[in-house]
């Protein structure tokens, strides 16, 4: 299974046709990954892809469809790390992905392989809506030797009335043919005269209500009756929730309108709307599914506006061949008035073990998210974790010329703060790097630096932390300063010469490797590695001669013993 990551919109506009066809043939798939409603989201997404698998790499069609969004989180004390969530996150109902059924499998596992070119720290599957087969296929692709996996538990739920929601639940109402037959054997009697009696009540003049439905012509005024009524009744106790749910609905709303996939009714008393419902229809699944829904909490009937609704929603339904009225998220009591059916829908978490992304740097996708989160700590003035997120950026990309730019200020602007203990501060530092946290455990040893700039354990650690990120020629400088320092350190020529190697300088490496072992002979680390450069150069009988050392010096060392046995294997099959 070949695996292509699509990232700008004309290559994903391309595979409409594809896209609708998989998502047609897939049992699994649901409104939330249809092609209006995905590209619509992802378009005001800023760092979005979609996995996109084929059975073979010269193939024109895809098989399975995946989308995604690459973020950044910042954790005190450790810095920025990447999040990768699934694509309808957190708006839609529902996430997952689209795969022919006969594909699934190998899809799955594709998926997860290319996951894992990505950096990141956790992997979010919120409200992930597939069978347990291709769950579990998903998640073994990520091997235990490296990845935690998890539930997430969801924030307690209580309502005012003192139900105890679980909004792992998420119910549904099987409808059936005909609504007369849905209602003698779905619903209990007492729940039945009141389903005909608000029916009824719907028709009676007196009672002067109505129902209308948003059409593109009625779009405009229908939506803004559902958001001022959804922000006083919902929005008004939680702003920021409030905003984010009305923002995103204005984005969404109006294409969905326009594409026919949206039922919208409103029931008016008078000339006043007191009750709507946002719903999404899937004829594909011959799914409707109730989305948002707000009243006027100042209207009283016999009968409460929403169950009217539901009523006159699940009679819609059954007339226009709709088989499933999905009432998501939460066991609430009123939907098991309808005779209601429940499937569990979890958030989960996928983490790396270390607790760091994946290649201990940030995903080069996201440095643009990363320069953002720095210049936001700059305004708020928070230097130090501007700073960290900047040497973040750079250790990702030492080129990245915002990030060096910004360093540059906040150093000018933001000298480091005195150092009551510095050995203290450097073991910190170093406790931090052993833990793989290299972006603090760089500001730490730097920070040391700053105020004892002849410390050689902090120049020496800081050495072995820019070699490890890869930062080869700052790595040179810093150890030539560790040298400086302690001219007789074998371990601190050792990391020389490794470093040296790195950068592909062989002979100057060599010459580290040899003073280190004049200073200390029995530097079996300088002689194993000045083995692996002799090998490099082809010098393999000198380079088995010093692992040859090595072993000696110290005969447990596993990597010596290897490297001398593959050195023997080379030299017979080198032409003498």
């Amino acid at each position: 299974m070949h695996v292509d990551i699509v990232s700008a919109f004309d290559d994903l506009h391309a595979l409409k046709d594809n896209w609708n066809e998989v998502y047609a043939a897939d049992p699994e798939g649901h409104y939330f990954l249809s092609w209006h409603w995905i590209v619509r989201w992802l378009e005001q997404r800023s760092r979005w892809f979609v996995l996109a698998a084929k059975r073979q790499k010269e193939d024109d069609r895809y098989v399975a469809f995946l989308p995604i969004q690459l973020h950044v989180d910042f954790e005190e004390g450790q810095g920025l790390g990447n999040i990768v969530r699934l694509g309808g996150t957190p708006y839609a109902g529902y996430n997952g992905l689209l795969t022919f059924s006969d594909d699934a499998e190998a899809a799955l596992a594709a998926f997860a392989d290319c996951l894992m070119t990505f950096n990141w720290k956790h992997l979010d599957l919120d409200d992930v809506y597939v069978s347990s087969e291709r769950l579990k296929t998903f998640l073994a692709a990520f091997p235990a030797s490296e990845f935690s996996k998890r539930k997430v538990p969801r924030r307690p739920h209580i309502t005012a009335d003192g139900e105890n929601i679980d909004h792992d639940v998420y119910v549904y109402v099987p409808l059936g043919e005909s609504f007369e037959t849905f209602l003698d054997e779905r619903i209990g009697p007492k729940t039945r005269r009141n389903a005909r009696k608000a029916l009824r009540d719907l028709v009676v003049p007196e009672n002067e209500l109505r129902i209308t439905h948003v059409t593109p012509e009625t779009m405009e005024r229908d939506l803004d009756i559902f958001y001022d009524m959804w922000n006083v009744q919902w929005g008004e106790r939680q702003p920021r929730y409030g905003k984010f749910i009305l923002d995103n609905s204005r984005h969404m709303l109006p294409a969905c309108i326009k594409d026919g996939s949206v039922f919208m009714p409103i029931l008016w008393h008078r000339d006043k709307p007191v009750a709507t419902f946002i719903m999404f229809l899937d004829p594909y699944r011959k799914s409707m599914m109730c989305f948002l829904g707000s009243r006027d909490l100042s209207f009283r009937h016999s009968i409460s506006p929403g169950f009217m609704l539901h009523c006159y929603n699940m009679r819609w339904g059954i007339e226009n061949g709709y088989r499933i009225y999905d009432l998501g998220t939460g066991n609430y009591g009123y939907k098991d008035l309808f005779g209601s059916e429940h499937h569990i829908v979890e958030k989960l978490q996928v983490s790396t073990l270390s607790g760091q992304n994946i290649g201990d740097r940030l995903d080069p996708h996201s440095l643009d998210l990363a320069m953002h989160q720095a210049v936001y700590f700059v305004r708020n003035d928070n230097p130090n974790a501007a700073e960290l997120c900047c040497r973040q950026i750079l250790a990702a990309d030492n080129a990245y010329g915002p990030a060096t730019a910004l360093l540059a200020k906040i150093e000018a602007t933001h000298p480091p703060k005195p150092i009551a203990d510095p050995a203290a501060h450097f073991a910190a530092a170093a406790e931090r790097h052993r833990a793989g946290n290299l972006a603090t455990a760089e500001a730490g040893y730097r920070e040391v630096i700053a105020v004892v700039p002849d410390h050689f354990d902090a120049l020496q650690h800081l050495a072995l932390l820019l070699l490890q990120k890869g930062a080869f020629n700052d790595a040179k400088v810093c150890v030539d300063r560790a040298i400086d320092v302690r001219p007789a350190s074998a371990s601190a020529y050792c990391n020389r010469g490794n470093i040296l190697a790195q950068l592909s300088n062989f002979e100057e490496a060599l010459r580290s490797y040899d003073r280190a072992i004049a200073l200390d002979t029995h530097h079996a680390i300088a002689l194993n590695n000045r083995g692996n450069v002799l090998r490099r150069l082809g010098r393999h009988a000198e380079a088995l001669e010093s692992y040859e050392k090595a072993v000696a010096t110290e005969p447990g060392y596993a990597q010596a013993v290897k490297n001398r046995d593959a050195a023997l294997r080379e030299m017979e099959t080198v032409p003498a």
